[in-house]
């Protein structure tokens, strides 16, 4: 799972070369959909990664003004979206019919969706671990 700041740029960290068909220099375009409304994007950027042949990073800018989807700078709202990773043929693409194939899915939480995660607190004098959120 990957998570993203909405109000300030976050590093991901993935590995998408193991599944990559060109082993010599793969590019790879992100696609986002938005859980519930389906709303897609789709953006690449530079690979910021010291070892892409082992694990890649990519900076995610939040925009709400015009986005630069070949620099990482998305339109995004908070909340869950499905990511998936393609390689394509040509850096900088996001002409769909280049993908070559899906390299990597997963999920990606925008914002604070996730701030009140449940965790074990106390005990109730049984065996049954207490849930509380903080």
């Amino acid at each position: 799972m990957l998570i993203v700041s909405l109000t300030q740029s976050s590093l991901i960290t993935v590995t998408l070369y193991e599944l990559a068909s060109n082993q010599v220099n793969p590019y790879f375009t992100f696609e986002l959909i938005k859980k519930g409304s389906h709303d897609k994007v789709y953006f690449t950027n530079d690979d910021l990664s010291t070892s892409p042949w082992y694990w890649n990073q990519y900076m995610i800018t939040p925009s709400t003004g015009t986005p630069g989807l070949t620099q990482g700078i998305i339109p995004l709202m908070e909340g869950e979206y499905v990511y998936n990773v393609y390689e394509t043929t040509a850096q900088y693409d996001l002409t769909l019919s280049t993908l070559v194939g899906k390299v990597e899915t997963g999920i990606m939480v925008v914002g604070s969706v996730v701030n009140n995660i449940p965790v074990y607190t106390q005990n109730d004098n049984n065996t049954i671990p207490v849930f509380k959120r903080n």
